[in-house]
């Protein structure tokens, strides 16, 4: 039977002030010719598109007001704007190496990595905090904003430099150790836990990862996956969850290997989104609600032609967004 359920007028208008902003999709497109990438933004089906600026990496904030992404120059410059495009975008930093970019789940804050360490910057007041120096395997914003977890190697750059994983209270800077093992990375911060990469030297190799879960206080280290990873395949990198922390999705990493997977982290069980490892799906983020994965086609090779598209988390059709486009981000 079906029933009208009348809400009293100020739940509704709660309801409707409640309702989330319009997700946003961003990615980049690259022009034929000597022209460089250009970065663009879009409702998050892919219409609607805009350009942004010139530059490469683009990252949404979660609630999808904010697009981050490195432009180029003399230095490359970390720029932040507004989707609505209503100020001018900022500078934030500039370097001559500019790494990983991430938002933090509340959309306030902001972290990169600039050479060999780690920033973590409050977009209302523009400030910026040095979170870690040496070299960052890692990093990712725990469930609350307030704090951030990242892997360090210390001084050795080498792809399989003994490393750990440490925690730096923002407010507070205040930093703690999480793991002793020498063999931690890619931390995922999460509901139940960081999820991260425990790895295993191999001669003449890069080393082989398998998927672990520990509390930030150092406890309760659980494995997740057991996976034999031939050379020249490194392994799966945790890359997004749901919200609840019941689905993610992780990254085959090898040489001229790059591919999407679903972990269940309950039972260890891993499946891969397309059927080539090389050229196929390369898995970007993971919709809120856990159900949509969004990606490119085409692997990771930039000779190789790429569509941004989504999947099912169970794998199935691809939907695709925005042609000849690559490395998509989303606040879905």
């Amino acid at each position: 039977m079906n029933r009208t359920i009348t809400l009293p007028l100020g739940a509704a208008v709660a309801l409707v002030m409640a309702a989330p902003a319009h997700a946003t999709l961003t990615y980049v497109k690259t022009p034929t010719g000597d022209d460089p990438p250009r970065v663009y933004f879009a409702d998050d089906d892919g219409t609607h598109p805009h350009l942004m600026g010139n530059g490469r990496a683009p990252v949404v904030s979660p609630d999808g007001r904010w697009i981050a992404w490195v432009a180029p120059g003399r230095k490359e410059r970390v720029r932040m704007r507004l989707v609505d495009r209503s100020r001018k975008a900022r500078t934030v930093a500039r370097s001559a190496s500019v790494g990983e970019l991430r938002f933090s789940p509340d959309a306030k804050k902001f972290g990169f990595i600039l050479g060999r360490r780690l920033w973590v910057y409050d977009i209302h007041d523009r400030e910026r905090v040095r979170a870690a120096s040496w070299n960052i395997r890692g990093f990712s914003f725990s469930p609350d904003s307030k704090s951030v977890a990242f892997g360090t190697a210390w001084h050795n750059d080498a792809s399989d430099a003994p490393g750990d994983l440490y925690w730096f209270d923002i407010a507070a800077k205040h930093r703690q150790r999480i793991t002793r093992d020498r063999k931690s990375l890619n931390p995922l911060w999460g509901p139940n836990g960081i999820i991260h990469d425990r790895q295993k030297r191999r001669p003449n190799e890069a080393p082989s990862y398998n998927i672990f879960e520990i509390q930030p206080d150092g406890g309760s280290l659980r494995r997740i996956t057991s996976l034999h990873n031939p050379p020249p395949v490194s392994g799966l990198v945790p890359l997004d969850m749901s919200a609840n922390g019941k689905r993610m999705i992780a990254r085959l990493e090898g040489t001229d290997t790059s591919a999407g997977f679903t972990v269940n982290q309950a039972t260890g069980k891993t499946h891969l989104l397309g059927k080539d490892l090389e050229n196929g799906f390369v898995a970007a983020a993971l919709s809120a609600d856990g159900r949509t994965v969004l990606g490119q086609t085409g692997g990771v090779d930039p000779g190789n032609k790429h569509n941004v598209v989504t999947m099912p988390y169970r794998g199935g059709k691809r939907t695709v967004l925005v042609r000849r486009a690559t490395e998509p981000d989303w606040s879905s």
